[in-house]
């Protein structure tokens, strides 16, 4: 109903604007007499005649990108209608009003009622054809934005049963292992559980929720290895005023923790998470067995396939995300910036 309002306010605030454009000039010549306000009478015609083209024949014959030439001939043809209409009541119906037009050559009258025929008609048209334009762009903008979010959704969702998989792995091979440290392996699960229920979904959320959330990951990571120091987490800057997309960064830590060597020397997993004033930085290093040639994309795809994804879905061009394998060592660099990371 809104929509329907400022489309009829746009349609009556246009024929204002005809009518003065022909109206003024008159005024100015004759001041406030009925001559000066002749085109009240001809107004109706030139409704009718753009009416006709812009939602009759646009419509079937342009818009469907189909029978061009109908539309050429369909309002010419209206347009040669109105101008023999309009050429009548000059000479038959005004004089009845008492109004009397000095006759032309037919020649400069003809060209007079093209010129302005021409212009109502065109203007029309091309307003016409530039809201249809506006409004498939908008509608094509909301696909995108829709289509964007629903594969957003397919990856986040994809990150889950990868992650609950490794855990899973780990936790089995603690209850036979250490009792207690399964039953704090499952707590940990438990928070992580909630976290990925409850903020998983949202199109961002708070950067010290995400860290905390990476944190708990990382010391249930720890429990698999008989050497607390074998897994390094340094973190730089401050999180708490930012927001990022959920379970962005959970992927790239995983991988470091799935494929390390645990044969290695210590540290054999290396993160770094900064934070500065433009940009939040992870990196990843971890040692590889040297005949584990199937890194980075291993198993079922999922992972660090699906961080590129998500990255250039979010960011477009705007971020970093390299890789690299050295011998026995394996490094992820990612970088994103703090703001408009949905556009």
């Amino acid at each position: 109903m809104k929509l329907f309002k400022y489309r009829l306010l746009n349609h009556i605030l246009f024929w204002i604007f005809i009518f003065s454009f022909y109206t003024a000039p008159r005024v100015a010549a004759y001041g406030f007499k009925f001559d000066a306000f002749l085109n009240v009478i001809y107004i109706p015609l030139d409704i009718v005649t753009v009416y006709f083209v812009i939602e009759f024949l646009i419509p079937r014959f342009v818009l469907k990108n189909r029978h061009l030439l109908i539309f050429v001939i369909g309002a010419s043809a209206a347009i040669a209608l109105n101008i023999f209409i309009s050429h009548f009541i000059m000479f038959n119906i005004q004089p009845l009003l008492g109004i009397w037009t000095k006759k032309s050559p037919f020649i400069y009258e003809l060209f007079d009622w093209l010129t302005s025929s021409f212009m109502i008609v065109g203007t029309a048209t091309a307003l016409k054809l530039f809201s249809y334009s506006y409004n498939i762009q908008l509608t094509k903008s909301e696909l995108e934005r829709k289509t964007v979010q629903s594969e957003l959704g397919i990856l986040r969702s994809q990150v889950n049963p990868h992650f609950l998989f490794n855990v899973l792995n780990n936790i089995d091979a603690l209850i036979f292992e250490d009792k207690e440290k399964a039953s704090n392996a499952i707590f940990l699960l438990s928070k992580i559980m909630r976290y990925m229920l409850q903020e998983s979904t949202h199109e961002q959320v708070k950067l010290e929720k995400e860290i905390n959330y990476i944190q708990d990951y990382l010391e249930l990571a720890k429990l698999s290895f008989s050497n607390q120091e074998f897994l390094q987490f340094r973190f730089n800057g401050l999180a708490n005023a930012h927001m990022v997309p959920p379970l962005l960064f959970i992927p790239i830590i995983e991988n470091a923790v799935k494929h390390c060597n645990k044969q290695s020397e210590t540290p054999g997993i290396e993160i770094d998470f900064s934070i500065d004033e433009e940009n939040i930085t992870l990196q990843t290093s971890n040692y590889v067995r040297r005949n584990d040639f199937k890194l980075p994309y291993s198993g079922t795809g999922t992972g660090l396939k699906n961080v590129e994804k998500r990255l250039k879905l979010l960011y477009n061009e705007n971020y970093k995300f390299e890789i690299n394998r050295n011998m026995d060592k394996f490094e992820v660099y990612i970088q994103v910036p703090l703001k408009d990371y949905f556009k």
